[in-house]
């Protein structure tokens, strides 16, 4: 299987690129993958991370499009050519939170399905693509919600303890952070602040996260029923049936 995946920045690119090393075991022949990074319409491709080739049993070819706004009209226009080269599927992974986003909900700081599922289907009508496998993911309400779910082992692993921090009144590390935390960038970033770095979405930073994260970790937040867009992306990713979206 061949899989095109559009992201909308370094720090999801390297997610994705994560989570198809780490499940595979590393094993260039099960996966490989290659990422590219686009500017305009240059694209770069990056030499780390890769894994395999095309030759491998499932291939990735990961572009970040470096803007949240882009990934959408990206697939659009890219779609006839991925096609015509055999891509069997092409996702799609960006965050809800954003202009559009607020824009809709007239800037009230709120999480609403409603809207979320106005634009999903507003932003799908737009790519237009029928006929082939087609998946727009969202994070919501950002991809930080999915590090937040997954941060505890970051935190361990520089000595800290989350309840320690000194992070919004009713922070619960436990809860569903999709449904809970309107913005969870500022959270994060203080998360790593206490761990002695910091968060600006760049490669270093990511780099710092996701070493310390397993496939068990993954699986756990995968299986718990939380974050049910994190576990709809996976599922996508891995191979899975298309699932309801968002």
């Amino acid at each position: 299987m061949k899989y095109a995946v559009y992201v909308e920045g370094q720090s999801e690119m390297l997610f994705v690129a994560d989570i198809l090393q780490k499940y595979s075991d590393y094993d260039p022949v099960k996966c490989g993958f290659h990422c590219i990074n686009l500017n305009a319409d240059i694209q770069k491709e990056v030499s780390y991370p890769i894994q395999g080739d095309r030759h491998s049993e499932n291939f990735y070819q990961i572009i970040n499009v470096n803007n949240d706004n882009l990934v959408a009209s990206r697939i659009k226009k890219d779609s006839p050519g991925l096609i015509a080269q055999g891509f069997d599927v092409i996702l799609g992974l960006r965050d809800v939170y954003g202009d559009t986003y607020k824009r809709v909900t007239k800037n009230q700081r709120i999480i609403s399905r409603q809207a979320i599922e106005a634009i999903h289907k507003a932003q799908s009508a737009a790519i237009g693509i029928t006929g082939h496998d087609c998946r727009l993911h969202f994070a919501i309400m950002e991809y930080e919600a999915w590090m937040l779910a997954l941060i505890e082992p970051f935190a361990s692993h520089n000595g800290i303890d989350i309840d320690s921090i000194d992070l919004p009144q009713g922070f619960d590390i436990t809860c569903d952070f999709e449904q809970m935390v309107y913005h969870p960038f500022p959270v994060v970033r203080k998360i790593f602040n206490a761990c002695g770095e910091d968060y600006h979405k760049h490669g270093k930073e990511s780099y710092s996260f996701l070493a310390t994260l397993s496939v068990a970790d993954y699986e756990a937040l995968r299986l718990s029923g939380r974050c049910p867009s994190f576990s709809k992306f996976i599922d996508s990713l891995l191979g899975g049936q298309c699932p309801d979206l968002p």
